[in-house]
């Protein structure tokens, strides 16, 4: 089978990245041989950097099929062989928690052998709720990465204490504020770690005396951490009690579940830390993986899976340009779970619709196709074109409720090609600063819910039939595209009716009032 050019291109660019990664790797080590002070500290920096960008691309750029979707993480490497472990603890983080603290998974990454300005493999901590599980497969709550529930657990301070990521935070309209997905570590150069009031400090070692490592220097020891080489005590630093923020970065705390999410408060601390007499305690450097760096590139994602399904279901011979009518909003809570999403006649803006589409086959005369095209081209499908998840878990069952589709009346389900699109009959972006080129449809995936003093977003029940909940500004008024009522039995829509196609504005600017993520499809061919 012909792989998608979208593929193709995804793979020279992936290509082209991992070339340019090694390079720069190369003339780091380098520079780090000769590098002292200020310029250690560029060398380690840069390479937390590359690290901090590999990871988020592995989340959001890596293949997925019907069941399992964007958004995890790898879990660490705890053996110092380059490769991530299978698995690092259970799914609410209550067990495990030593695996979800190693060294970065660099060959799992397909990254160069990241080192800092000392040479020290970088290490690397995932959040119990972004790691990957092999039975994900089969648990809809592993497979549930949706905005609301991919919320990072890690705690991250500053040197002088303050929180940077508060991991005990749970609530999605604290998604932004809350608990970090990763932190990558730069170790730096041993220390005499901080063993608690009245103990003297360790020397940490980092060796694999004892013949307990291989001759490639992987350890070989159960645990690993039994090995010095292997042991985050001997690399990660410990803040010398509460008044320097009492965080050892050898150990952390990140539950996933309600009753141990104020545990979380054990984290990680950003070196140097040094006491009033000038010593050093904490020399570890480190970056943060947040939520507001990983989720609108997950969200990106998902819109252009959409639009990919959407793309191709045009592209059929039998469509024509045409799409399937939408899931209207006002039946997103009906008693019947097979109406909630299903298309309507007359509907161009709502939630996408599971297959079958029979409103859309009935309109079309039944030229048009009830069934999604075949998997190489729709992963929001099976390989027979039915929706993912109608039968079994996937990951897009946690995804439904965030994503909306508005068509154009252009491309109206009906016998025959869809008509030209143009600014008159067609989708236009506001924010566009060439004026508007003219869109058959867009995706809209609905970020976070947004606690504005006069119009706090809600997830509550019932939420899911008021677009204003999911989306903001002129995105959530692209409702009035449709008849009103929406559908046969549904009540009066709140939002007013857009008198024609002409006034169907999309707005793609995000700020803190707005974090829709939009996807258009191509713009059409000017006049």
């Amino acid at each position: 089978m012909r792989p998608h050019r979208n593929q193709e291109g995804l793979a020279l660019v992936a290509a082209c990245l991992l070339l340019a990664l090694a390079l720069v790797t190369a003339l780091t080590g380098a520079f780090a041989r000769s590098a002292t002070g200020p310029r250690r500290a560029a060398v380690t920096d840069l390479a937390l950097a590359q690290a901090r960008e590999g990871l988020i691309a592995f989340a959001t750029a890596r293949p997925i099929d019907a069941v399992t979707g964007p958004g995890y993480l790898p879990c660490p490497d705890t053996d110092d062989d380059g490769w991530a472990e299978p698995t690092c603890g259970s799914l609410a983080g209550d067990t495990g928690q030593w695996q979800r603290l190693g060294r970065l998974p660099w060959k799992t990454l397909g990254l160069p052998d990241l080192r800092d300005a000392w040479g020290e493999r970088l290490w690397y901590a995932v959040s119990t709720r972004h790691k990957g599980l092999l039975n994900c497969t089969v648990s809809e709550a592993c497979l549930d990465m949706g905005p609301d529930t991919a919320l990072g657990t890690i705690t991250v301070r500053d040197a002088g204490g303050h929180v940077l990521h508060d991991g005990t935070l749970a609530t999605a309209h604290d998604a932004g504020r809350g608990g970090a997905a990763a932190v990558v570590i730069s170790p730096g150069p041993p220390l005499a770690r901080w063993a608690g009031g009245g103990e003297t400090p360790v020397i940490q070692s980092r060796t694999c005396e004892g013949g307990r490592c291989n001759g490639s220097g992987r350890c070989l020891t159960e645990p690993p951490t039994a090995t010095p080489k292997c042991d985050p005590r001997n690399y990660l630093d410990r803040a010398p009690g509460p008044a320097y923020t009492d965080e050892d970065n050898a150990r952390f705390v990140d539950r996933a579940d309600l009753a141990g999410r104020a545990l979380n408060r054990d984290g990680f601390v950003q070196g140097p830390v040094v006491d009033r007499d000038g010593h050093a305690w904490v020399n570890d450097r480190l970056v943060a993986i947040g939520y507001d760096d990983l989720m609108p590139r997950v969200m990106r994602r998902v819109g252009e899976e959409v639009s990919r399904c959407l793309a191709a279901y045009a592209r059929d011979p039998r469509h024509a340009g045409r799409l399937p009518w939408a899931a209207p909003s006002c039946r997103a809570a009906d008693r019947q779970a097979d109406r909630r999403q299903a298309d309507e006649t007359g509907v161009r803006f709502g939630r996408v619709p599971d297959t079958p589409f029979l409103a859309t086959v009935d309109s079309s005369g039944t030229t048009m196709s009830p069934w999604w095209p075949e998997a190489a081209d729709c992963r929001i499908a099976d390989a027979r074109g039915f929706t993912a998840g109608l039968e079994g878990p996937s990951w897009w069952n946690a995804w439904k409720r965030h994503v909306f589709v508005a068509a154009a009346p252009a491309a109206d389900p009906s016998t025959g090609p869809a008509p030209s699109c143009d600014r008159a009959r067609c989708l236009v972006d506001v924010d566009d600063g060439t004026g508007g080129r003219p869109r058959r449809f867009v995706v809209l995936v609905s970020g976070p819910p947004l606690a504005h003093p006069e119009a706090r977003q809600s997830r509550a029940p019932g939420a899911e039939t008021d677009p204003r909940h999911w989306l903001e500004n002129a995105n959530a008024l692209l409702a009035g595209l449709n008849p009103d009522p929406e559908a046969p039995g549904c009540e009066r829509s709140p939002i007013p009716r857009l008198p024609d196609a002409g006034h169907a504005r999309y707005r793609t600017a995000r700020g803190p009032d707005a974090n829709d993520l939009v996807v258009a499809a191509p713009a059409e061919p000017g006049p």
